[in-house]
């Protein structure tokens, strides 16, 4: 007679239920690790699956900021210039909501504008130089030098060239007489009208400005003591003979200057269509020593130096 085995109920029930814990533990864990996910609390936040994407594309510390502050339009925007620094990040929202409101948004605006301190009215909100940069210092109407202060290393320039009564330091005199000897052998003379001032000679010449024109004016088209880039012994208003600050930009002389001034280590310091950046008009005549080195990554940057300053020497 054959009889047929009975299988024991109670070890099929405990797999069956252990299977299921597991299951449910497995699930357990995978919703626990999409709700503490990036991509889902980035979406509470409030960016849409396009932005989350662009968003996760960058590093942790924006992520963080992204999720733990409330949706901006202006974020990913931000984040993606090439120029854009973090400890200014801040700043540029504000002045996105000041100056832009409903109206489209040049980014690339905002963040030179930001990091130079242009978002600021000049002459406010200043701070120091480094001192310790040397050649690099960086002077403008948000960053000074110290009270009155004079280099010790200035030498009078010859007349062959500048115009009389012309000093500057030995190290830029020396770069500029090699850049004059370059171009004199294309044909071209330099020859420096402007260069070191004195603190009482820059405060004078503001003065001057300020009491016939207006202090607006005065802010516009000089330096304050102590804020000017001639007051540093670096700079030279470069002019070829005949010409003036009117028509210097048309001859052959600024042409050469444009394409090979930063081989001698000199600077463009004030470009056209950079006025709000710089703070000063347009200056073809106004030439800046950096060091050789230094001028090429400027030059190569396309950047005026005081953006080119604020995010690569004093990032």
């Amino acid at each position: 007679m054959y009889y047929k085995r009975r299988v024991k109920k109670g070890p099929i029930i405990a797999i069956v239920v252990i299977i299921l814990v597991i299951i449910l533990v497995i699930c357990g864990i995978n919703l626990y690790k999409y709700y503490t996910s990036d991509e889902y609390l980035l979406g509470e936040a409030g960016y849409s699956e396009k932005e989350i994407k662009e968003i996760l594309k960058f590093d942790e510390k924006y992520i963080t900021y992204a999720i733990e502050n409330k949706y901006e339009d202006d974020f990913i925007p931000l984040i993606k210039e090439k120029y854009f620094l973090w400890k200014n990040y801040d700043n540029y929202i504000k002045y996105i909501d000041d100056v832009y409101g409903d109206k489209k948004v040049d980014y690339s605006k905002v963040i030179s504008l930001v990091n130079v301190g242009a978002n600021f009215e000049p002459y406010t909100h200043t701070k120091k130089t480094d001192m310790d940069k040397g050649n690099a210092i960086l002077v403008n109407k948000y960053t000074s030098l110290p009270e009155k202060y004079a280099p010790s290393d200035v030498v009078e320039m010859s007349n062959w060239y500048s115009y009389p009564g012309n000093s500057i330091r030995k190290e830029v005199y020396d770069a500029f007489r090699e850049m004059f000897n370059a171009a004199k052998e294309e044909n071209l003379t330099l020859i420096v009208n402007s260069s070191y001032r004195t603190y009482e000679v820059q405060k004078e010449i503001y003065d001057d400005y300020e009491s016939n024109r207006g202090k607006e004016y005065a802010d516009k088209y000089a330096a304050r003591p102590d804020f000017s880039e001639h007051q540093t012994g670096l700079s030279v208003d470069i002019f070829s003979p005949g010409s003036n600050m009117s028509t210097f930009e048309g001859t052959d002389e600024f042409k050469w200057l444009s394409e090979n001034s930063y081989k001698y280590g000199f600077i463009l310091r004030y470009p056209k269509g950079k006025e709000d950046i710089t703070g000063y008009s347009y200056e073809a005549w106004h030439y800046r020593y950096v060091g050789k080195d230094l001028a090429k990554k400027v030059y190569d940057s396309g950047l005026t130096y005081d953006e080119y300053y604020a995010y690569y020497l004093d990032n």
